[in-house]
């Protein structure tokens, strides 16, 4: 479900509707929660529709869930 939405929301993110992008994301998110390229592909659509806040929070999530953030938490 969520490969579907993904790609979905990339095909919004390229017709130039973010919102719907960001919806679609928020989606497959939803159905993927530990998908940290999710998070990094919806703080971009936030980006285009100015929204910082949106896109500092998807990107840390982003970093959260990624896994050269898992690497240095079990390198430290």
């Amino acid at each position: 479900m969520a490969r579907l939405l993904e790609k979905k929301a990339k095909e919004a993110f390229i017709d130039d509707d973010f919102i719907l992008a960001v919806n679609l994301y928020s989606q497959a998110i939803y159905s993927d929660p530990n998908n940290a390229d999710l998070f990094a592909d919806r703080a971009q659509a936030y980006i285009k529709l100015d929204n910082l806040p949106g896109c500092s929070h998807s990107l840390r999530l982003s970093l959260y869930f990624s896994d050269f953030f898992s690497l240095l938490l079990f390198v430290s």
